[in-house]
């Protein structure tokens, strides 16, 4: 790990690829009807799933604390910053989209060039690769941003474009059910990116303020029991499966505002994660890697532990199990691979 890296925000990237991975756990174990049978059991379970939703937000709003401080004063700049910010994200996705997509051929044994083509032009060679989509579109449009926040509205304009990008997303939904990739557009996200901007260029204090420090804990308890219980209700009233996904993914309201509280206590305390835990730290490190190729090990590690049913019947050691042996693995490979391959091939092709 280099020393000039802020230790605080790789601690908060091992906070977040932790929460990713438990997501992608709980999606995995869990279906519509554990988390719409009205159970006690299940609305813990929504509960659960809500608290991790801060995830994808959290990334976004630390890639655009980062690129806050970027100065991209001239078109020769804007191509140079786009070549290196793009391909550091873009050559590992295509690295492993190749190799996901050419499995999943052999496997079927369906060359589909156009579904293909499709699968790596939108983030799904698997069904998180979107965010290499959506973080790739924020650094394409920085210099906008960055022009737009010199002006006195620009935090307004960019929370208005959140606000309608939300609210078609519920119409779609939840009226029309029909689904529309709000997940992979950077206007369903761009709140979190522009905190980032404005928070790293010192423009926007109030998330700082001391003054708010009394209000960051009871602020991420009710944020938290309203994203559940709006999501308890979506499950309860629309009986689709647009809709299921739409309750569980942090793709709302109530979503927003709980990840808005946990970056706002995060920029509170990271003074105290500079120096501990070192543990988040070295996730932090590798969590764009283990992000890359968590998905094929958690679902083998999830098939195997699935045989003992002990296990499997008590959902939250499942959860914990799944969730240590996957990262275990993926931190593992990644460290291993760090020491026998050429730095250059890790960082530019494997994105490690």
């Amino acid at each position: 790990m280099t020393e000039d890296r802020d230790l605080s925000f790789d601690a908060f990237r091992g906070f977040a690829i932790i929460a990713v991975v438990a997501i992608h756990v709980i999606d995995n174990s869990l279906s519509w009807a554990d988390l719409s049978g009205g159970a006690w059991r299940s609305h813990i379970a929504i509960l659960y799933r809500q608290s991790l939703n801060f995830a994808v937000p959290a990334f976004i709003f630390i890639s655009g604390y980062w690129m806050s401080k970027k100065h991209i004063e001239s078109l020769e700049g804007y191509k140079t910053f786009l070549t290196g910010r793009l391909s550091r994200v873009l050559v590992p996705y295509l690295f492993w989209s190749a190799i996901l997509l050419g499995y999943e051929a052999i496997k079927t044994h369906n060359i589909d060039v156009q579904q293909i083509t499709f699968k790596l032009l939108t983030g799904r060679a698997t069904t998180i690769y979107f965010f290499i989509i959506v973080i790739s579109q924020f650094y394409i449009i920085t210099p906008l941003l960055q022009y737009i926040n010199r002006r006195r509205y620009g935090l307004m304009l960019v929370l208005i474009l959140n606000v309608i990008s939300l609210l078609s997303a519920y119409l779609s939904r939840l009226y029309f059910n029909y689904w529309i990739p709000v997940s992979s557009a950077f206007y369903s996200w761009i709140i979190f990116y522009e905190i980032g901007l404005l928070v790293g260029s010192s423009r926007y204090k109030v998330f700082a303020a001391k003054k708010v420090q009394l209000f960051i804990l009871p602020a991420i308890l009710v944020c938290l029991l309203i994203s559940g219980l709006e999501a308890s209700i979506l499950l309860s009233k629309y009986d689709n499966l647009s809709a299921w996904y739409f309750a569980v993914a942090p793709v709302k309201f109530s979503s927003f505002l709980y990840s808005v509280c946990i970056i706002t206590a995060f920029l509170h305390i990271r003074k105290h994660l500079s120096h501990r835990p070192k543990c988040l730290a070295a996730l932090g490190y590798y969590s764009f890697g283990i992000y890359l190729i968590h998905i094929p090990i958690l679902n083998q590690v999830a098939n195997l532990i699935q045989k003992s049913s002990t296990i499997y019947s008590f959902q939250p050691l499942y959860q914990f199990t799944v969730v240590l042996i996957t990262i275990a693995i993926c931190f593992i490979l990644i460290d291993v691979a760090r020491k026998l391959l050429p730095e250059s091939f890790c960082r530019e092709v494997l994105g490690f």
